[in-house]
């Protein structure tokens, strides 16, 4: 599971795919390769349900009610699932599906988005590749998301578990997009929030490796 690329700007073309997409606000477009995930298990339950215990505010998502799909559109147009706001494909393509939940729920705790919505689109060649319009007031937020989501939704299918600490990282991002930190060290963090710096340190790093601190590009990275 990778980020292909990573895009910023209007991306008109879509704009009639769903009618929640607010006029004038930008959209991040994540273009994410499943190769490594063309043998399909049936794990989403379980993978939704651990992402719950970090981001809870997933269960009041609203999926798909406004998506504009027109006949030949490569959009998908997912089904509802028992006991699950977001709806599944009953393929691979739900991964995709949901990692578009993820990073509009990061965004929205993060950078403190009130409005976010957006739509998820597969290739018909190769199968495997999907483009996620996501709307972004923060370019910097939304790419950090972006990565932080893969990062997330792929540990849950390889390992069936959260990585440790994941809320603590969750929780350092929006500490420092909120203060507007990027030079504290991880002792003064550590003092400032009553963490272990170890934690700290530990979360410092993944910030950077997820391109948290990366102000001048579109950052990609792969997950492994």
């Amino acid at each position: 599971m990778k980020i292909v690329s990573l895009a910023y700007g209007k991306f008109p073309s879509v704009s009639q795919l769903h009618r929640n997409f607010q006029p004038g606000v930008k959209r991040l477009r994540i273009t994410l390769d499943l190769v490594d995930s063309l043998e399909y298990k049936n794990n989403f339950s379980n993978i939704y349900n651990q992402l719950l215990t970090i981001m809870p505010t997933l269960a009041k998502h609203k999926c798909c009610e406004n998506w504009s799909g027109r006949q030949g559109s490569s959009a998908l147009a997912p089904r509802l699932t028992s006991g699950i706001p977001i709806k599944k494909m009953g393929d691979m393509s739900d991964y995709a599906h949901l990692i578009e939940h993820v990073i509009i729920d990061l965004q929205c705790h993060i950078g403190d988005m009130k409005i976010c919505s957006g739509i998820t689109c597969g290739y018909q060649f190769p199968k495997y590749r999907f483009d996620l319009f996501v709307e972004c007031n923060d370019k910097k937020i939304g790419v950090f998301a972006a990565n932080l989501a893969v990062y997330l939704v792929e540990y849950l299918r390889e390992n069936q578990t959260l990585p440790p600490n994941s809320l603590y990282l969750i929780d350092l991002a929006r500490y420092l997009a909120e203060t507007g930190y990027t030079r504290l060290s991880a002792n003064s963090i550590s003092q400032k929030l009553g963490w272990k710096g170890e934690i700290v340190s530990w979360a410092l790093e993944k910030l950077r490796e997820l391109h948290f601190f990366n102000n001048t590009k579109l950052a990609k990275v792969k997950i492994r």
